[in-house]
């Protein structure tokens, strides 16, 4: 099939410079264009700073405002909340179908949210603007949606986030690097409650603490999942194991199930950072207790939204 024409929404943001990487000979996708904030419209991509310890992607493209976005098939935003609230409507009533990473339109209306392998359900309300989640979500649901068959009563989460979920910054702060790192992370608990609801359509008791920490890519839980049925570590594992999507950025597994809680250094690139390794899994009673990594800015950011548009374009919802 011929490609969708897409433009990125960021420049030099670590979400946009992840969708600039992953897009790059995407076999659905060509990026024909970049927007950027005013200190990058007029460069050539290759005079932006790089960001990512990966490398940089050749792209051909002078870097254009937001304002001069040309008429492409799709965008792909990783815009701040208050320039998304303005420019993504806009590409939407010019015809253009947009895939954010923006928490600006997350649980309105009309706007799904979706994880495809978690409520794909919701793109049947799509009509040219769907979101991916809060990076911090994707490590508590992917293991837990299986659960439901248990009847999930309750569930407490505990976040140790790394700074790159903060944004670029943080990366280059030697003193956030060297531990001094505030661990408060303002309103995280509420989105992550919120959308976590959403996701699992259950309305239920959620405790969240989200906790910052010195680590540069790569968020890790740690839950207990009250059910109403008993169960065993071998049912639990079981149900952990969801299918996987036969996409371009879909991995092998969702679930990497280890017997050992995962770490960063082992397990962050698990399905090119798109697979989620739940490990440590304990059945306590009636609690299921489990610990889950997954990469923030891959399957948690650019990735699950690149994977998203995937799934729109497999299930029609767009078209050529």
């Amino acid at each position: 099939m011929s490609r969708y024409t897409v433009a990125i929404l960021g420049a030099s943001g670590l979400v946009a410079q992840r969708l600039q990487e992953l897009l790059f000979g995407h076999p659905f996708f060509e990026v024909v264009a970049i927007a950027g904030s005013p200190s990058s419209v007029g460069l050539m991509f290759e005079e932006i700073e790089w960001r990512l310890e990966t490398q940089r992607p050749t792209y051909d493209i002078l870097v254009c405002s937001m304002s001069d976005i040309p008429d492409v098939d799709i965008a792909f935003s990783a815009l701040p909340s208050n320039v998304a609230e303005v420019v993504e409507p806009s590409l939407v009533a010019r015809g253009i179908h947009v895939f954010s990473n923006a928490s600006a339109f997350r649980r309105i209306a009309g706007i799904p949210l979706v994880i495809p392998e978690v409520n794909p359900e919701e793109m049947k309300s799509y009509e040219g603007h769907a979101c991916a989640t809060n990076c911090t979500v994707v490590p508590v649901v992917t293991p837990i949606i299986g659960l439901k068959k248990l009847g999930i009563k309750s569930i407490t989460i505990q976040t140790r986030q790394a700074l790159s979920g903060a944004g670029w910054r943080l990366l280059f702060d030697e003193e956030a690097l060297a531990g001094n790192v505030n661990p408060f992370i303002p309103g995280e608990e509420d989105k992550l409650i919120a959308e976590l609801k959403h996701l699992l359509d259950l309305d239920i008791p959620v405790l969240a603490s989200c906790n910052r920490v010195p680590e540069k890519d790569g968020h890790f839980v740690s839950c207990g999942v009250e059910v109403s049925n008993q169960t065993t570590i071998e049912e639990v594992r079981e149900l952990m194991n969801i299918p996987t999507l036969r996409l371009p950025s879909s991995p092998r597994e969702v679930n990497m199930i280890i017997d050992d809680s995962p770490n960063r250094e082992d397990h962050l690139w698990n399905g090119r950072g798109m697979t989620t390794t739940v490990g440590n899994i304990r059945v306590e009673g009636n609690i299921i207790r489990f610990d889950a990594l997954s990469h923030n800015t891959v399957r948690g950011a650019a990735g699950g939204v690149i994977l998203l548009a995937e799934f729109a374009v497999q299930e029609s919802y767009i078209t050529k």
